[in-house]
């Protein structure tokens, strides 16, 4: 693996294995219910803290992105993740996570060799316990690290990628919820979801009976579905979690049915959701492929760029009905 000299004297090699559990509860519950299993990185070394500074010094310099980000995180799980207040000091705050207060979010963290290596050595992994040719779905992978302060929170909210979320250090109650239930997650939420809204997911505390809760310590993890509802909460000590997700084409083909329904609902129709109808499905995916880059450049552009290019659209003064289809 590629080290730095500040590195050379640590061993960063992984373990010939990583993930640890059978294929079984992957192939039955891949990206349609939560489960737990175990693997081989607890309190692995390119976790570490001085690692972690490193790292998002690295990943801040590579990319004009936003993609480090620090967030106050005492807060309740009924929250926004807008209303957690940003810490630009973000170097700071790793290196003094245990009484920071703060969530650290350390996006595309395999823009960094060593765990670009990582990454894909999970990705292969996962593809044989999920018996389907996974990374020949993947339309855009990522790996996260949250470096997380005592008793932090991490606010509802739902995802487009499915994720498989490691436990490095400490603990996480990790509260999740099945995204095919109509009654916790709407059809209507959804939608406003994939038209941009990313906050549409709004938790209730009576959901919290249906909930899924996985206390995850160092050597387990969990997986989230895709759109999988869910908020956690670390417990007393600091929390060190990886996070490999990705967009998959079924899903982000799913994610354009979703935008055009929320248009088509602007308008009075009740829409059919995916996979009810082949034949709209197929017209919805064609009509905001339109609008679609072609050559994305970031993750939003592979799920979010029909849907905005057509709003954009929707603006010019000459395009018809564009007042009544704003979200």
């Amino acid at each position: 693996m590629n080290q730095s000299s500040e590195y050379s004297s640590i061993d960063f090699s992984l373990p010939s294995q990583v993930i640890e559990s059978d294929e079984k509860e992957f192939q039955k519950h891949f990206n349609l219910l939560p489960f737990q299993f175990l693997h081989n990185l607890e309190h692995h070394p390119l976790f570490e803290i001085p690692r972690l500074v490193d790292l998002a010094n690295t990943i801040a310099r590579k990319s004009n992105l936003r993609k480090v980000v620090c967030l106050g995180s005492k807060i309740s799980a009924d929250r926004k993740w807008s209303d957690m207040p940003i810490n630009e000091q973000v170097a700071e705050a790793i290196a003094n996570i245990e009484e920071a207060g703060s969530l650290v979010l350390i996006k595309s963290a395999h823009l960094d060799p060593d765990y670009k290596v990582l990454m894909d050595q999970i990705l292969a992994e996962l593809e044989d316990r999920v018996g389907m040719p996974l990374r020949q779905e993947i339309t855009w992978p990522e790996t996260y690290i949250f470096i997380s302060s005592p008793n932090s929170v991490t606010p509802y909210h739902i995802d487009h990628e499915p994720n498989f979320l490691f436990q490095i250090r400490g603990q996480k109650e990790v509260n999740l919820f099945d995204p095919f239930d109509r009654s916790i997650l709407t059809e209507q939420e959804i939608e406003r979801y994939f038209a941009f809204d990313l906050e549409s997911a709004t938790y209730q505390e009576d959901y919290q009976r249906k909930a899924y809760v996985f206390p995850l310590v160092p050597g387990q993890a969990v997986h989230h579905p895709s759109l999988a509802p869910h908020w956690v909460k670390n417990g007393n000590n600091v929390s060190v979690s990886l996070s490999i997700n990705f967009c998959m084409r079924s899903v982000d083909l799913d994610a354009r049915v979703y935008q055009v329904n929320h248009f088509l609902r602007k308008l009075g129709v009740t829409p059919t959701p995916p996979g009810r109808s082949p034949i709209q499905d197929q017209l919805k995916i064609a009509a905001m492929g339109l609008f679609a880059k072609r050559q994305p450049v970031i993750k939003d552009d592979v799920v979010f760029s029909g849907v905005l290019g057509f709003k954009e659209f929707m603006r010019k003064p000459a395009a018809p009905f564009g007042r009544y289809l704003q979200s």
